[in-house]
């Protein structure tokens, strides 16, 4: 065969010869990064790559020759056909790229990242579809969408509880676990979802409070910084919880005792007082105010009138019931609400108030003695003028020897 010969037939079969180097088609479709799949008119497929074998499961002589059908999922697959035929009857068929599923051997679906389009070859055209299995960096990417949006709603304020559910119904749906939970330091559940195990691992998610989480496998490294990015969003959502919480506690208490400040009194008094009008009843205002308080301050400082002050709260409020309020207005002057009192209970709380008080209190290894007047004030309606009357009472104690307990008449 002459030279011209020799080029004519290696032409007919699609090689190209630059010098010395032979390059055929199904050279470079082998060698490309990604699976290609050329079908014919009729819908068979008449050439696969290495890497198509190896996404769809199958060997290169199971697929020469079948439908190309068989590598869709069944719903998608008249769809698909009639794509196909478009493409197929288009002149000038565009090429483009889309996503699209496929079909394993094993019966599992994928989503490829496919490039689409006609090519002409010496047998007709060709469906050439060149792509990859994107299924998993699609679904972190919709892992990390969620997990963007829950990162958003905690900085936006969102309920804990709520952001805690969603943060772990992430985690149930992306990572091989049967149970996960959000436990706070005190020990109350905020939320959980499945089942937890004895051996559920715990991580911490700042101030005490607790992640748990029970696995069914070893977490690969793209699960553990998921699982670590969620532990990071919880731990900020709760910070900002216990700040809001202790921002709001501090609004409404007094730094020193704790108690109720003059803030929280007047919201409690004007409930209590709201129920009684109902309910046709009274209710209570006790005024305390200790009688020779100023010598503990002048004698042994203020660190020292501090203390006793924080103990003489704790008296109080063990003397009162649950239900009732004990604020400080400041100084050494406290106040207790109650509710549905008439005189004579009211007296007897007092006399309670007063005996508690009057205890000694050892404070650094001195023993203080203090004594209290307490004017009782009942009524159900104006807060002021309640305060005002049981003030007055108090100076009337402290009038007639003081550490005694006065109803105002």
């Amino acid at each position: 065969m002459d030279a011209d010969g020799q080029g004519h037939a290696e032409r007919r079969q699609g090689e190209v010869t630059l010098g010395e180097l032979r390059i055929t088609p199904s050279t470079i479709l082998e060698g490309l990064p990604d699976a290609v799949v050329a079908t014919a008119r009729d819908g068979r497929i008449v050439f696969v790559n290495a890497l198509a074998e190896e996404l769809f499961g199958y060997t290169r002589h199971e697929l020469l020759g079948q439908p190309v059908e068989m590598l869709w999922p069944e719903r998608l697959r008249d769809y698909y056909a009639r794509n196909m035929e478009r493409s197929f009857a288009t002149d000038h068929p565009l090429r483009f790229t889309s996503e699209a599923m496929g079909l394993r051997r094993d019966g599992s679906e994928f989503v490829g990242e496919m490039s689409w389009g006609i090519v002409e070859s010496t047998g007709g055209p060709l469906l050439m579809a060149i792509g990859r299995d994107v299924s998993e960096r699609n679904a972190a990417e919709k892992r990390w969408r969620a997990l963007a949006t829950i990162s958003q709603n905690a900085l936006a304020g969102a309920d804990p509880a709520v952001l805690a559910t969603d943060a772990l119904e992430l985690l149930r749906a992306n990572l091989p676990i049967s149970g996960a939970e959000v436990r706070l330091g005190h020990g109350a559940v905020l939320a959980s979802t499945g089942l937890l195990t004895d051996e559920a691992m715990e991580q911490s998610i700042g101030s005490g409070d607790q992640l748990l989480v029970a696995f069914e496998r070893d977490m690969n490294e793209d699960e553990r910084h998921l699982l670590h990015a969620v532990a990071d969003v919880l731990a900020t959502a709760l910070a900002r919880l216990r700040g809001e919480e202790r921002m709001r506690h501090d609004a409404v208490h007094d730094p020193l005792t704790g108690l109720a400040n003059r803030t929280l009194l007047r919201d409690r008094l004007e409930q209590a007082l709201a129920r009684s009008r109902r309910r046709g009843g009274a209710s209570g205002l006790l005024f305390v105010d200790f009688d020779n308080f100023k010598q503990v301050n002048d004698e042994y400082g203020h660190p020292t009138g501090d203390a006793v002050l924080v103990e003489l709260g704790r008296r109080l409020q063990k003397a009162v019931r649950p239900s009732d309020t004990v604020a400080r207005l400041g100084g050494d002057e406290f106040v207790v609400v109650c509710e549905e009192l008439d005189e004579q209970t009211a007296v007897a709380l007092g006399q309670r108030l007063h005996d508690a008080l009057e205890q000694p209190l050892l404070i650094d290894g001195i023993e203080h003695r203090l004594s209290a007047s307490i004017g009782i004030a009942l009524g159900q309606t104006d807060p002021d003028g309640l305060l005002g009357n049981a003030d007055a009472a108090v100076y009337r104690a402290k009038a007639h020897g003081r550490g005694r307990v006065e109803l105002f008449q």
